[in-house]
């Protein structure tokens, strides 16, 4: 793979096998040793619109309950 010039930015281009759909988002990474690593993006949940009117926050039974187990730290 070889990196060209587009206009005022490099591109990588991706080999026809990876079977990455034209227009797909990916966020990407670089390691220390300057290794660069593409991860597909993933829909924000919290701004979708169909979440919009509901609670996404984990229910924890425990902190909800007045037991205790022993084993609470505070």
């Amino acid at each position: 793979m070889k990196a060209r010039k587009q206009g005022n930015t490099l591109v990588l281009s991706i080999p026809k096998q990876f079977q990455v759909t034209e227009g797909a988002e990916f966020m990407s990474t670089q390691a220390e040793d300057g290794s660069i690593t593409y991860v597909p993006k993933t829909p924000n949940i919290y701004e979708d619109p169909k979440y919009s009117n509901q609670d996404l926050r984990v229910k924890d039974d425990i902190l909800d309950s007045d037991k205790t187990t022993g084993h609470e730290e505070l």
